[in-house]
């Protein structure tokens, strides 16, 4: 599983130009504005929509279904990410569709085109992260597999390494001045420099390569990866000295459940 917190967005709104492909226009709007981790919402009107399913029984798409008419967008929702250094667009349509000849008919699945009428969109960027699609060999899709932060190292997904992509790589938001010293458990005698050693639970023993003063430190684990932690969500004690270097145990703190 990948899950974190993004803090750098970027809204936009507005309506697609007549006659324009909605995949294209969102793609493009992404290029112009460098735009690489996204999500957004649309509703309108197209015509001649492509519309693709995808069978779980199968593990594969089923062939491309086209529709002539216009095509009522109740809801298109999907996502802005990468696949290699290339943008990709997922959009998820559901609306009715208006032959020239038969019945109106409520029509669903994954649009990759269609002729815009009058469509109006909002498009919320996710700028301090990347998220890359790969081909997950489990199901057939090419899903959310890697996570990069900023400019640093990609991280894969691993369904049993929920928490520790959740502390180890995560900013958390500003607390209340009333919760801040509650959360923190970096004890105030523990001054971490670079230089110093972390033993994490799950990443192992890295180095301390940055530090910053939100309570954040980068560390370079045995693989040449570098990773940010979050101390704000650690128990961080010193145990060892090996020569010139301090080695401190970090453990995940357990937040209390709140009533």
């Amino acid at each position: 599983m990948i899950i974190t917190q993004t803090h750098k967005r970027r809204t936009f709104v507005g309506s697609m130009n007549v006659g324009t492909d909605l995949v294209a226009a969102l793609k493009t709007i992404c290029v112009d504005n460098s735009i690489f981790c996204a999500g957004f919402t649309a509703t309108g009107y197209l015509e001649d929509v492509t519309l693709v399913r995808f069978d779980g029984r199968t593990s594969r798409y089923g062939e491309p279904t086209q529709y002539s008419g216009t095509f009522h967008a109740v809801g298109l929702h999907g996502n802005i990410s990468l696949a290699e250094r290339q943008t990709v667009v997922r959009c998820h349509a559901v609306g009715t569709i208006s032959p020239s000849e038969g019945e109106l008919h409520l029509v669903s699945g994954e649009l990759t085109a269609g002729k815009v009428v009058a469509v109006e969109f909002s498009l919320t960027t996710h700028d301090d992260i990347r998220l890359y699609r790969e081909r997950d060999e489990r199901t057939g899709l090419d899903a959310w597999l890697r996570v990069e932060f900023g400019d640093g190292p990609p991280i894969a997904r691993d369904d049993d390494s929920l928490e520790v992509l959740a502390s180890a790589a995560t900013p958390q938001p500003t607390a209340k001045p009333a919760r801040a010293a509650e959360e923190s458990s970096v004890p105030h005698d523990v001054d971490i420099a670079e230089g110093d050693y972390l033993n994490h639970p799950a990443l192992g023993l890295g180095e301390v390569v940055g530090t910053d003063a939100e309570e954040r430190v980068s560390i370079r684990l045995e693989s040449g990866r570098v990773v940010e932690l979050h101390l704000g969500l650690l128990e961080v004690t010193q145990v060892t000295t090996e020569g010139k270097h301090r080695v401190f145990k970090v453990t995940i703190k357990r937040r209390p459940k709140r009533v």
